[in-house]
């Protein structure tokens, strides 16, 4: 597990560079019904809230603000999601579904562009989703490789999903250091303010 735990941290070296997949390569993938039940379907409904949360956080950003860091040590607002990214479009081979052919691993963490980060932060957490739907139930269990240790399909899966939560804790971070109030907070508090708003006075 420790073994397993120094691969995983060390995601960022391993996938520095991934440049996002065209949307056809996305679109090529067999959409499969969604489960009801079970633990894909349970994964699911939390991976899609986390996904709008994530997308909606990255388009609150402002543009100027994807190059800002707290200091020169650490990844930058860009790099947390390209990270993210990287890892979205990267584990799911240990489940038997590789980057689509079309993308280039070349520069991924330079890239600052607001609109291209979100773009690619969208198509990589469709890419998990898919990879989810394509699995079935009774491959869960399965052994695999991840990083050269012994897993099954089920705690890559997982794995996936501490990942994100992992990195999108800190996105909110930042996003909080530059005045930005994540937008489901803004919306949560502005429902607030107008039920407040609309009680009698006494």
């Amino acid at each position: 597990m420790t073994r397993l735990r120094l691969a995983f941290a060390g995601l960022g070296v391993l996938v520095a560079v991934l440049v996002a997949a065209p949307r056809s390569a996305l679109a090529q993938a067999a959409t499969q019904a969604a489960p009801a039940t079970g633990f894909r379907a349970e994964f699911l409904a939390d991976w899609d809230d986390f996904s709008k949360k994530l997308v909606s956080l990255a388009e609150a950003m402002p543009a100027e603000k994807f190059t800002w860091r707290p200091n020169p040590q650490v990844r930058s607002v860009s790099e947390i999601y390209m990270h993210i990214a990287g890892g979205n479009f990267s584990f799911p081979r240990a489940v038997g579904m590789p980057p689509p052919a079309d993308v280039d691993f070349r520069g991924l963490d330079k890239i600052t562009d607001k609109a291209r980060v979100v773009e690619i932060l969208k198509q990589s957490v469709e890419y998990v989703r898919q990879a989810v739907l394509k699995t079935p139930d009774a491959d869960l269990d399965k052994p695999v490789k991840l990083f050269g240790a012994d897993t099954t399909v089920r705690n890559v899966f997982y794995i996936i999903g501490t990942h994100q939560h992992e990195h999108f804790g800190l996105a909110i971070a930042y996003a909080r250091a530059n005045g930005v109030v994540p937008p489901w907070t803004a919306a949560r508090q502005a429902q607030q303010h107008e039920h407040e708003q609309q009680k009698p006075k006494l």
